[in-house]
């Protein structure tokens, strides 16, 4: 019998290049799951805090549910075949490649209610000075921060200790937090503005105390004198940061001594659904004694109200009520304050973490989702 070589190098390259090709079928798949995964998640969490916003606009209670976990299986299988007939002639020789692949996945997504402790803890407790601290040392300008977190501003003088709301419906009061704002913004653009924990000994042992927001560095004080303004700190809650703006430093010509009170993650939805049309806020100047800011829009969060849809290049936008809800996707003035919604939006989505979606620690039972 005859032993000829069978010409069939070319279908076993096809298999070779096939196998090679069915081994980025795998990674490339899951790459692109767990990146639309993330895109879905990161848009829900944006949709919930416009939608609250939103439903505070109406009146309506808020309610958040959180995605706890996201389980996928990836299942990915390749069949191949390799058939062939050889006869007493060359030229009539066959072979034949079969291939064959599948890929299945199965995801499981369990959602959490914020509810019952859980949602008084997250939500109705106002935000406390560390995450000020926090923020601040984010780079987050003191003018946005503050407006979105302020509930108004204690100011002693002597025995006088006067409250100004963060409220435009109180207007004159308003006006007078702003300008404090405006201030402390003015003295973080110079690079005049400290905010940090006070640091003092006490007993031979070195302490770290309260947050201070000063328009000098506190360590430059005496140890007495640092410790007496932290034990001045300790009569009020966590969510009172002290501020100190003496005279004989830079701004200290428009001086403040007391502390900024601050809100619950609550409360600054509300402050921003209300700013929708019930209680706007309005322009207010800076005081004369204040340097340079970076922007002092009108709104904090300009959010807008239509009963059309939005345009088609707006980023996050939701529908309640009969009306769309979104923010500006272009805006009309230039430079840093074109970007200060989205700075504040970006804000308000830290807050939520690191407020409501610590939820794996949470009693309520999760809603599982399997696809």
């Amino acid at each position: 019998m005859n032993v000829r070589p069978i010409h069939w190098i070319g279908g076993i390259g096809l298999l070779a290049a096939s196998l090679v090709s069915e081994g980025c079928v795998s990674p490339l798949a899951m790459h692109r799951a767990v990146i639309e995964y993330d895109r879905t998640v990161s848009r829900i969490e944006t949709e919930l805090l416009l939608l609250n916003i939103a439903r505070i606009r109406h009146h309506l209670p808020i309610h958040f549910t959180s995605v706890s976990s996201i389980a996928a299986t990836f299942d990915f299988r390749m069949n191949t075949g390799l058939t062939g007939r050889f006869s007493e002639s060359p030229s009539t020789d066959s072979l034949t490649l079969t291939l064959g692949t599948s890929a299945a996945e199965s995801p499981t997504v369990s959602i959490v209610p914020i509810k019952g402790e859980e949602f008084t803890e997250r939500l109705l407790t106002p935000i406390t000075e560390d995450i000020v601290l926090f923020l601040a040392h984010q780079g987050i300008d003191p003018g946005l921060l503050f407006r979105l977190l302020g509930r108004g501003i204690f100011v002693e003088q002597g025995s006088t200790r006067t409250f100004y709301l963060n409220m435009p419906h109180r207007a004159a009061e308003y006006r007078e937090f702003r300008r404090r704002i405006l201030h402390l913004s003015s003295l973080y653009l110079a690079r005049q503005l400290f905010i940090g924990p006070l640091q003092f000994v006490q007993n031979a042992k070195r302490v770290t105390g309260r947050i201070a927001i000063t328009n000098y560095d506190p360590n430059w004080l005496p140890n007495g004198e640092r410790q007496a303004l932290h034990d001045y700190a300790q009569q009020f809650p966590l969510n009172h940061v002290l501020i100190d703006i003496r005279s004989g430093y830079p701004g200290g010509d428009y001086p403040l001594f007391g502390h900024l009170k601050l809100r619950s993650f609550k409360a600054i939805l509300g402050f921003l659904g209300r700013g929708i049309q019930e209680e706007p806020e309005f322009h207010v100047d800076p005081d004369p004694r204040s340097g340079p800011v970076l922007a002092n829009p009108v709104k904090t969060l300009n959010i807008r109200e239509s009963r059309e849809p939005p345009p088609g290049d707006t980023i996050i936008a939701v529908y309640e009520q009969g009306y769309w809800y979104f923010l500006e996707p272009h805006m009309d003035t230039t430079g840093w304050e074109a970007r200060w919604q989205f700075e504040a939006f970006d804000v308000l989505y830290q807050l939520f973490h690191l407020t409501v979606t610590e939820v794996a620690r949470t009693s309520v039972l999760p809603i599982t989702i399997a696809k």
